[in-house]
């Protein structure tokens, strides 16, 4: 697309306006917030204990 960071966030409000209205539109930005840490370390440390035989148990008790 060759835009600049700038241009896209410009053009992006731009179109949540549009479908949403001013009052919409700041909504939606406000579900997106600069996060904090390590997201994939995080992730590992929460999935560590899971096994792929967990998965399938889970899978096939919540059917």
């Amino acid at each position: 697309m060759g835009l600049a960071l700038s241009e896209i966030k410009e053009k992006g409000w731009h179109a949540l306006v549009k479908e949403l209205g001013y009052a919409g539109a700041t909504k939606f930005m406000l579900l997106y917030e600069q996060g904090e840490g390590n997201y994939v370390q995080n992730r590992r440390d929460i999935l560590k204990d899971i096994t792929l035989e967990k998965i399938k148990e889970d899978i096939l008790r919540n059917k």
